[in-house]
């Protein structure tokens, strides 16, 4: 028996190791074309919107399947120009809705530090802020009009952290600025997580939040057989001219279609 359980062990190991080097080969592959990508938006920032969404939807499908991810698509996703805000879980929401969605996401500006993979972030148009900034919150709304304005569509996550999956934190309403100034309905999406029985519980060993470290849960996702992943694209509604009432509305959008991904 304990034989038995150390060798299942050393399997998983195994394909985390495995894993790990498939994602950085793959991320590898797909580095040049991002640096062209960003060459090419330099001298026609329109012509580089098309082969940037191709090449990061392409790379994110590519990392779900290699993490054993199974990905499930509930509703339509919005079409751009679009504003989509939803819950946030984990990093592997980057990669869900990067694989489902043509659009460029709004991230902490710390995630922009972390070595290689805020690199990556930027080549693939991830907007940073500093939220404590309210100078920044600014600057980053204009940017976010511009995306929008190229035909872009934008992706937010207004809870402002990523949680264990318990509940659906109260709505930050600055950045629902941006979709009143533009006149851009708000398109709602809900992720959930799920793992085998055997495993342990997905708010855990998927769901990123509070005093995790990085690199230790990355090793415990990567051991995991497989996981069961679902984005739900709500109806969209018509915008509002409140920003506050629109962050509100959409929070009980979502809420009316939330499932826990933290069962205790």
């Amino acid at each position: 028996m304990q034989r038995s359980r150390e060798a299942a062990e050393g399997l998983k190991r195994l394909r985390a190791g495995l894993r790990f080097c498939a994602l950085l080969g793959w991320t590898a592959l797909q580095y040049p074309c991002l640096i062209g990508v960003t060459l090419l938006e330099r001298l026609w920032p329109r012509a580089a919107i098309a082969p940037r969404q191709l090449t990061t939807r392409l790379w994110a499908r590519g990392c779900l399947w290699i993490l054993g991810v199974r990905l499930d698509v509930v509703g339509t996703p919005p079409q751009p120009p679009f504003f989509a805000a939803g819950n946030h879980l984990s990093y592997l929401d980057i990669l869900v809705l990067h694989a489902s969605l043509r659009g460029r996401f709004l991230a902490k500006a710390e995630v922009g530090q972390i070595p290689v993979a805020g690199h990556f972030a930027r080549l693939a148009g991830t907007l940073f802020v500093k939220r404590e900034r309210k100078r920044d919150l600014s600057r980053v709304r204009d940017e976010l009009k511009e995306a929008i304005q190229g035909g872009e569509g934008v992706i937010v996550f207004p809870e402002g952290t990523s949680t264990r999956g318990a509940e659906v934190l109260p709505f930050r309403a600055s950045l629902f600025q941006v979709a009143v100034d533009q006149n851009l309905p708000i398109a709602p999406f809900s992720l959930h997580y799920q793992v085998a029985p055997s495993a342990p519980p997905a708010h855990l060993s998927v769901c990123w939040w509070g005093e995790m470290e990085m690199m230790p849960h990355l090793l415990g996702l990567l051991m995991l057989d497989r996981i069961s992943a679902r984005v739900t694209f709500i109806e969209q509604r018509a915008g509002g001219s409140d920003r506050k009432s629109l962050a509100q509305s959409t929070w009980t959008q979502i809420q009316e279609h939330f499932e826990p991904s933290c069962v205790v």
